[in-house]
């Protein structure tokens, strides 16, 4: 049968390999199990199988597809695919040229090809609508299904980077498919953060292979994935997600939780750090723990309360970090993200990096400069990890922080003179092929938090890490009717204001530090905020 190529569902694409089948399965049973359950679209993947065999087993695979009147794609093979008049081809960048496979498949068929670059998206727009029916876009993370991966994963951010270019190259006709490393842990987060810069375009679906071809339970492993592929809201963190303005009464509230919740706050964070944002956790009425062993995150992640300030300033192993991020993921529990000297130094760039693509952060927190550099609006390189506002214009500031929270579907802090606060989580919603309906960055709400100059806080060490400590503390005490958003305004609105009143009572930079943690202790205990003086106001 002929399939429109308009109406091809690419949301749940299963990709088979034999060699992971478990005891007692056989690639039709998996593979009915699949489509039985949901899978919209199967490629036989065979790398190993002699010719005679892999036709057998695609004319036993198509017979299934029929049944189920799903599309039958076959995987570089484009003499199988011909000869039992499979549903389509799929091709990598190393095999027969495009042009080539059209011309032998006709026009009706399907043909996929896998991308990863922004030269490869414009050469399939140069070929018009004739040629490439969706993309593979990949890999996205690492992969054991590929023996010998010959791309380095790109993450979601680069995933993004095509569906910019298919924007920009105005390749509309061209579907889009999330390959490799994709499970159900990371599902959502993909389909959530992978959305084009002008809000119109997100992935129409997502390949996997193991998920179900080594389940033993494939039906409810399908089911599952089927969930949530199809599902509408990516709850990361057990609190809200609303990003409207902040109030005197929203954030009094949340001192309140946080006072009442108590939470333990992991730090991983700059060794001279360590002391000073211990105090300042518990002068906000939290109890800290400076740990980096990685037997014991899971644990710490899943006591009541629980939050992580993930510093990247003095870097642990970057096995601990990943278990950790993975850890409070895995139990949605809130992380605050500071990318210390985030392109200071080619080490520090793909360490940050790799964290990033790694897991979901409920709050992503830098100065200027690192902001900047998050947002790819800072050309210069960064010298050290220092914020230096200088006569940054506010307004390019505030876009950068939009931007970052818009990629990074978070919360994002710059700080500065004035601070910038931005919130790109959507509510946590999500949808396959809707991108974000238009919505972009410049849209999402954006607040500014200023108190006028406070030149001495920037003469003392980790005053910038103690504001991650204040998020930390915030966001963690939030119960299930507290609001993200609320948490971090008032995290760093009190921080600032503390910053402030201590100014007007230390003698120098020594006192300044014993003065803070009094600041932060009293304004906390007195839970006040309409008297703070640090002001609040909309920046869009």
């Amino acid at each position: 049968m002929v399939f429109a190529k308009e109406d091809v569902d690419y949301s749940l694409y299963l990709v088979t390999d034999s060699t992971m089948l478990p005891p007692g399965t056989t690639l039709c049973s998996q593979v009915e199990a699949g489509l039985k359950n949901g899978v919209t679209l199967v490629q036989i993947r065979e790398k190993d199988t002699e010719t005679k065999n892999f036709i057998e087993e695609a004319l036993e695979v198509q017979k299934i597809c029929k049944k189920y009147n799903v599309p039958l794609i076959i995987n570089d093979r484009i003499d199988v695919a011909m000869a039992i008049d499979a549903d389509g081809v799929h091709v990598g960048q190393e095999d027969m040229p495009i042009p080539m496979v059209r011309k032998l498949l006709g026009s009706s068929k399907i043909l996929g090809w896998s991308v990863g670059k922004r030269s490869e998206v414009e050469t399939l727009a140069k070929w018009g609508p004739d040629m490439v029916d969706y993309v593979g876009v990949g890999t996205l993370f690492p992969t054991l299904t590929k023996k010998n991966p010959k791309k380095t994963p790109m993450g979601t951010q680069g995933a993004i980077s095509v569906l910019n270019a298919l924007e920009e190259f105005k390749a509309t006709w061209c579907r889009t498919v999330g390959i490799g490393g994709i499970h159900p842990d990371n599902i959502q987060r993909v389909i959530c953060q992978c959305v084009s810069s002008n809000g119109k375009r997100s992935l129409d679906g997502i390949s996997l292979v193991s998920d179900i071809m080594a389940s033993t339970d494939a039906c409810a492993a399908t089911q599952k994935l089927k969930t949530l592929i199809n599902g509408t809201k990516y709850q990361f963190v057990e609190c809200k997600l609303d990003a409207t303005l902040p109030t005197a009464a929203s954030i009094q509230k949340v001192l309140f939780q946080v006072s009442s919740n108590r939470p333990l706050v992991q730090h991983i964070t700059n060794k001279v750090h360590q002391n000073f944002g211990a105090n300042v956790t518990l002068a906000l009425g939290s109890s800290p723990i400076m740990s980096e062993i990685e037997s014991e995150v899971s644990e710490l992640a899943r006591i009541p309360n629980a939050s992580l300030l993930l510093n990247t300033g003095t870097v642990a192993p970057i096995g601990m970090l990943k278990a950790a991020i993975n850890a409070y993921n895995e139990v949605n529990r809130p992380i605050t993200f500071d990318p210390v000297g985030y392109s200071a130094t080619e080490t520090r760039f793909h360490l940050n990096n790799t964290l990033l693509t790694y897991g979901q952060f409920a709050c992503i927190k830098g100065n200027y400069s690192e902001i900047l550099s998050l947002a790819e609006l800072n050309k210069d390189k960064m010298k050290g990890v220092d914020s230096s506002s200088g006569d940054t214009d506010i307004n390019l500031v505030a876009r950068a922080t939009q931007i970052v929270a818009f990629k990074y579907r978070t919360v994002a802090v710059c700080t500065g003179e004035i601070d910038c606060i931005a919130d790109g989580t959507f509510g946590g919603e999500y949808k396959l092929s809707s991108g974000t309906a238009g919505v972009t960055a410049e849209d999402i709400p954006c607040v500014l938090i200023e108190d006028g100059p406070i030149p001495i806080m920037g003469d003392i060490t980790a005053s910038g890490c103690s504001l991650g400590s204040t998020i930390a503390c915030f966001i963690g005490g939030l119960d299930p009717t507290g609001n993200l958003f609320d948490a971090v305004v008032g995290a760093v609105l009190l921080y600032k204001s503390a910053g402030k009143l201590a100014s007007t009572h230390c003698q120098g930079s020594g006192s300044f530090h014993f003065q803070l943690i009094d600041a932060l202790y009293q304004l906390f205990h007195e839970n006040k905020p309409e008297k703070w003086s640090a002001s609040l106001k909309k920046f869009n």
